[in-house]
């Protein structure tokens, strides 16, 4: 009897977690229909092995990035830093309720990167914000993963700063 308790409660905390699905938004919300409709530049980035800052800015759409290093400006990415949430009390309510009641998270994260072209160097950075959002119903936004719509706002971010 023991071990079928435990069998219905690992069922139900499973269930409560894996009903809570997560769904990102880049903040403010016009940046979630930012389009790169100018003429981009080609560039090469020299330290692909941040993993998470190359895919942010591959889905920013900002550059054209090449695998050749010959005729294109060197980017060089720094470590972002991500202030996460302080804690998971609001995903309690999600859990309770099987992902009926949605619970969100902001992150904001400190985006930066050099781009070096003609002995010039020239250092860009950005507050990036975007919210994390666990709900039942993200189920039908499951495309919206962190690093594309990190990559929205900072292409909404990079217009902003460049009007």
């Amino acid at each position: 009897m023991k071990v079928f308790k435990i069998a219905v409660y690992s069922f139900l905390v499973s269930a409560s977690l894996w009903s809570c699905i997560p769904a990102y938004s880049a903040y403010p919300k016009e940046y979630n229909r930012a389009k790169a409709d100018f003429p981009k530049q080609k560039a090469f980035v020299v330290n692909k092995d941040l993993k998470r800052e190359f895919e942010i800015l591959k889905h920013s759409d900002i550059y054209e990035i090449v695998e050749d290093s010959t005729h294109a400006a060197k980017i060089t990415l720094h470590p972002m830093l991500t202030r996460t949430p302080p804690c998971g009390n609001p995903m309690i309510g999600s859990m309770l309720t099987v992902g009926l009641l949605p619970s969100g998270f902001p992150y904001d994260i400190s985006y930066s990167y050099d781009v070096a072209e003609n002995s010039t160097t020239k250092n860009y950075q950005y507050k990036l914000q975007v919210y994390q959002s666990l709900w039942l119903f993200n189920i039908f936004r499951l495309g919206r993963t962190f690093s594309k719509q990190s990559g929205k706002a900072l292409l909404g971010n990079y217009i902003a700063s460049n009007k």
